[in-house]
């Protein structure tokens, strides 16, 4: 169980390093809210991990996407990509997803508290008019992981002999949504940087 998960969500340096990275007023609030949500979506995960029988197969073993002892069965297509993979390996894969938005976020908000200090939680109009709308994308990215964590909390409540696999779907489907605003967000920042 270790072994699945290790290397995930990499530990933050305890030191003020932080602070003289990302400041501390709202790219620091906007990177914390991201961990946070990152942080739940694992916990959900791993508990999710845990609590598959140890006999399961996972659908990646049968790529017809045959049920398996929690219950789940897959469908041969659907939009998401997650097709004749088991579902707890389709929430368990985001943790993976996740931890690679991490850097993203860093670097962003690292990248805005240099070019563009705040020390509060208001923009103010001059940082305003040269960043856009990147805090809004940042705070979209924290609210798509939140709706991440919340399918893939459906889906460890149903796993109790019901099909989870729209639950994973949709944590799949929002995660892919964060990772399309932190595109953006960072899209719009290098335009920043080449004007």
């Amino acid at each position: 169980m270790k072994r699945l998960f290790s290397g995930l969500r990499k530990k933050a340096a305890k030191t003020g390093g932080d602070d003289e990275r990302f400041g501390t007023g709202l790219w620091r609030h906007n990177r914390d809210r991201f961990l946070r949500a990152v942080d739940r979506y694992y916990a959900t995960a791993v508990a999710l991990h845990e609590a598959r029988p140890s006999g399961a197969a996972s659908a990646g073993d049968d790529a017809n996407g045959s049920a398996d002892e929690v219950g789940t069965t897959t469908s041969a297509t659907d939009e998401t990509g997650t097709a004749g993979k088991d579902p707890v390996d389709v929430i368990v894969d985001g943790t993976h997803r996740l931890n690679a938005l991490v850097e993203v976020v860093d670097a962003i908000t690292a990248d805005l508290h240099s070019r563009y200090p705040v020390s509060g939680q208001i923009v103010p109009g001059s940082v305003r008019s040269a960043v856009g709308d990147v805090p809004e994308l940042l705070t979209k990215a924290s609210s798509k992981v939140g709706e991440a964590v919340l399918a893939a909390s459906m889906a460890r409540s149903e796993a109790a002999g019901r099909p989870i696999d729209s639950s994973a779907q949709a944590s799949a489907r929002f995660i892919g949504d964060a990772e399309e605003l932190l595109g953006r967000a960072r899209e719009n920042l290098a335009r920043l940087g080449s004007s």
